[in-house]
């Protein structure tokens, strides 16, 4: 059916040129065979800008084909938005039982983004969905010809979101009690678009109904262009230094980096100190100092 449409739209091509009578020029396009896509991918490592690791398992894609020679664009595109899935061994497959099919001399652009969203079409490619909590994926191949009875297309994704988490620890001078202390943090942007075109992703408003209270496990968030703020909130219930410490974080957070950020209690009468680093995806250090 994919290949009939295309082929379908190149000779409604032909025919808008043949049936202009005022003009004598003629679009003819290159003739050619059906042939298959097939994908394959794999995540680019931020740290290096170079290196890469296979995707992980269970990620659902979606996929835009926008087919050039015909003149189309991402806001046009008959095939759009289509589902493939990741195995275990980050394998990607389409769910959809009918192939994607090409034609052999044409040239393609091929777009990926990831978690998938079913609502996404070809009108709204330049603003997909995505908010906070997700791992957003993203890969273009630019220029793609097929030549064989089977297209392969390798696509390298980046990660548009960010990662955080948080410690609490005791300041090493004063040595307060921080016995059952838990942690609240706000300051989250609650959703964004992804430009499918581009890849860049916006934000748009904090949502501080979003509260992290985990110390240790890592978040995906959407980082913004400008500085965000983390308000954290460390409570000891009891004991010595029992009370409320807060503290706010501002910086500037890299899409791609994983940030682990110190929260310090000093005392009572001290102010919460936040630190923190950026580091690959896997981990950062980064201090925070509270208090009440």
């Amino acid at each position: 059916m994919k290949r009939m449409t295309l082929l379908a739209a190149a000779a409604a091509v032909v025919l808008a040129g043949g049936l202009g009578g005022c003009s004598k020029e003629k679009t003819i396009l290159p003739k050619g065979e059906p042939c298959r896509l097939n994908l394959s991918g794999v995540a680019l490592r931020p740290e290096t800008k170079a290196e890469t690791e296979p995707l992980s398992g269970g990620l659902e894609l979606g996929v835009h084909v926008v087919d050039l020679t015909s003149g189309e664009a991402l806001s046009n595109a008959a095939l759009t938005n289509i589902k493939h899935v990741t195995d275990a061994s980050g394998a990607i497959s389409n769910t959809n039982p009918d192939p994607i099919v090409l034609t052999t001399g044409y040239l393609y652009d091929v777009y990926a983004y990831s978690p998938y969203d079913a609502s996404v079409t070809a009108a709204t490619s330049s603003a997909v969905p995505v908010g906070h909590g997700m791992d957003v994926l993203w890969a273009k191949s630019a220029g793609e010809k097929p030549n064989a009875a089977t297209h392969n297309v390798a696509l390298t994704f980046e990660r548009k979101a960010a990662q955080v988490a948080f410690q609490v620890v005791a300041d090493g001078a004063s040595h307060p009690d921080i016995t059952g202390a838990t942690i609240q943090v706000t300051g989250f942007y609650g959703n964004g678009t992804l430009d499918l075109a581009t890849g860049k992703v916006t934000p748009g408003n904090v949502d501080n109904t979003i509260v992290w209270t985990q110390t240790g496990t890592p978040v995906c968030f959407l980082p913004g262009e400008k500085p965000m703020e983390f308000n954290v909130t460390v409570t000891i219930p009891a004991g010595p230094n029992a009370g409320v410490y807060t503290g706010v974080k501002k910086d500037i957070f890299q899409p791609g980096k994983s940030v682990l950020i110190t929260v310090t209690v000093v005392d009572r009468n001290s102010s919460l100190g936040l630190e923190a680093g950026v580091v690959p995806w896997v981990n950062e250090t980064g201090n925070v100092d509270v208090n009440n």
